[in-house]
């Protein structure tokens, strides 16, 4: 079975900027390379509406392949974050629905995730990542998402539902997927405060302690706008976003950068 793998589309940001409808350009590699399995690592584009909408589109388009989806921080960007989150699950691929089996053997388990500061760097308090304010820089969660509890209440309530789901299906071979990073070793680190203070918001070390203990097999995740394809304690890890034209490209036109970006594994 052959599983395509990509993150942070940012469909809006990169339809305008290039002037290309990314959207089809992702129909049409799916079309020619006909993978099993896509699955969206979050971040499609701003606000769950939207991205409703391209969910749905891109499925129906699509039959034959089956499209499963967590949330981005930026999928979630509404004046009311829990009623976001209850919108992206009318698309029937959505994780956040529970685990989705794939034949007898694996099971993808996952949900958007959240964060609560644990890759945070020493010397600032809870109440500093809360704000989210570095010098004249503010993390764009903290204007456009609104969580009805704390960051540090979202991820408990995202680390219990993913648990249930990962004891109900332990004896399965399991692929977990977040949108958020699940370990240390993947967040992007520069000594200057000016990046690192924003760590706090890249996820949780707890997500990555769940996969540990329910032996997961392989990890998919996305939000840092860094490629990896990784083997970590014992785990295939794997991180493809898209990001954003034109900083954090490769190449100039986005067909070329969606071909380079979209990673296949087989199971």
């Amino acid at each position: 079975m052959k599983i395509a793998v990509l993150s942070d589309i940012h469909e809006g940001l990169n339809r305008k900027r290039t002037q290309t409808d990314i959207m089809v350009l992702l129909e049409t590699w799916m079309s020619t390379h006909q993978p099993d399995v896509f699955i969206i690592s979050g971040d499609l584009t701003a606000k769950p509406d939207k991205s409703l909408k391209l969910l749905q589109q891109l499925q129906g388009n699509l039959p034959d392949v089956k499209i499963l989806f967590v949330h981005g921080n930026h999928d979630i960007y509404h004046d009311d974050s829990e009623h976001a989150y209850e919108t992206l699950l009318e698309f029937e691929g959505n994780l956040g629905n529970g685990p989705v089996e794939l034949g007898n053997d694996w099971v993808v388990i996952g949900d958007g995730g959240w964060y609560d500061y644990s890759f945070g760097i020493e010397g600032y308090s809870h109440e500093a990542f809360n704000c989210g304010t570095y010098g004249d820089i503010t993390w764009p969660d903290k204007t456009y998402a609104h969580w009805r509890g704390s960051d540090i209440t979202e991820t408990n309530r995202q680390i219990y539902r993913i648990e249930r789901w990962l004891r109900a299906y332990q004896r399965k071979n399991i692929l977990m997927v977040t949108h958020v990073v699940p370990f240390s070793k993947y967040v992007v680190r520069k000594d200057d405060h000016n990046w690192d203070f924003f760590n706090a918001m890249m996820g949780s070390s707890r997500f990555g302690e769940l996969a540990q203990k329910y032996k997961v097999k392989k990890y998919i995740f996305g939000h840092i706008h860094y490629r990896y394809h990784d083997h970590y304690q014992g785990i295939e890890v794997i991180c493809n976003p898209l990001g954003y034209f034109p900083s954090e490209w490769k190449f100039e036109t986005a067909e070329e950068e969606i071909h380079s970006s979209i990673k296949v594994i087989e199971i």
